[in-house]
């Protein structure tokens, strides 16, 4: 009888051994998915998160450390927000503790915003921390390069420095940086071109360029809040009068070359002319020389003219020949120095 006890004590031992025995391994493989690091941290900054929540963030492949870290700010910062929506902005790979510490700030500030808008606003951007300083503290866009002519032809060139803050509430659907450019350029360009004379609007450049702009109307359909508007340097750039001028004159220019041009075409053509006239001249003395020996000729066959006249015809052609290259030998000889006597 005390044997049967003694092993069925024995057996119940070694069942209850074993049972504690599975208990334990099972709890060691338990804690092995647990990271235990990031639990206990919770745990002590009072922000107590279960394991097999931690266990599925990890299954998720999200980082377990930001994902609590961005929890126990949530809570230290009395901010109501829950650790899904801390993760689910992890999931949409958005940045959950930077939106918090802009909460943060922005809560801070007196600046209404909220973890919707804020994770929006951080998707769009990754940039939240940055945006929320703009939003309280303004900034400086500059506009550069502002070009446009007076009514007196003059080329005005400017540029404008606009202070603005951001508004979170439309920054998501408000227009952008590189719109407020363009609308502020596209406003100053016609300021400058209504300017009936540049000398007017150098001395008040103010005055003149922003007299008519309306700061609500350019802060209406944009993400900024519009403060102010201030020209930068004012400088002059092209003269369309003086252009104008050195056209004309280069015109001018043109047409004188071309006048002188013609006339000296002109000149050419009467000189080739009279040129031509001179041949032909020439050419009819030598065909009336080349006809005289042929009527001489035709004048003796007839009887007209005797074989005596002919002779005494060339001695006196041969005689005049010898007086004239006498009388020009005597002319080169003369002494263009010797004075009359």
């Amino acid at each position: 009888m005390s044997n049967l006890s003694l092993m069925a004590f024995g057996a119940t031992e070694i069942s209850l051994i074993a049972v504690f025995g599975t208990i334990f391994l099972l709890i060691v493989l338990y804690l092995c998915f647990v990271p235990l690091k990031s639990w206990f941290v919770a745990l002590f900054a009072g922000c107590y998160i279960p394991s097999f929540r931690l266990i599925s963030i990890k299954n998720k492949k999200l980082n377990v450390r930001e994902v609590v870290s961005a929890y126990i700010l949530s809570k230290k910062s009395n901010l109501g927000v829950s650790l899904d929506e801390i993760e689910a902005l992890y999931l949409s790979d958005g940045n959950a503790k930077n939106v918090l510490k802009a909460l943060n700030i922005a809560k801070s500030s007196n600046l209404k915003l909220d973890f919707k808008l804020a994770s929006a606003i951080e998707l769009a951007s990754k940039d939240i921390l940055s945006i929320v300083h703009t939003a309280i503290n303004s900034k400086i866009i500059e506009v550069k390069d502002i070009k446009a002519f007076t009514q007196d032809n003059i080329e005005i060139i400017t540029s404008a420095k606009i202070s603005v803050k951001i508004n979170l509430q439309k920054y998501l659907t408000g227009l952008g940086e590189e719109d407020l450019k363009n609308t502020t350029n596209a406003w100053i360009m016609e300021n400058i071109s209504k300017s009936k004379d540049h000398k007017a609007l150098l001395k008040s450049p103010t005055q003149s360029l922003l007299s008519n702009i309306d700061l609500r109307v350019l802060s209406k359909n944009s993400m900024y809040e519009v403060l102010d508007i201030s020209i930068g340097s004012i400088n002059i750039g092209r003269d369309l009068n003086a252009e104008n001028e050195i056209r004309s004159a280069e015109k001018e220019k043109i047409y004188a070359q071309i006048e002188a041009e013609r006339r000296k075409n002109a000149e050419e053509i009467k000189e080739l002319q009279m040129k031509t006239k001179t041949e032909e001249m020439k050419s009819q003395v030598l065909q009336a020389e080349a006809e005289v020996p042929m009527a001489i000729s035709q004048a003796i066959k007839e009887g007209r003219f005797s074989v005596m006249d002919y002779y005494k015809l060339m001695n006196l052609q041969a005689d005049t020949a010898l007086r004239r290259a006498i009388i020009n030998d005597n002319k080169k000889n003369i002494d263009p120095d010797d004075g009359d006597f």
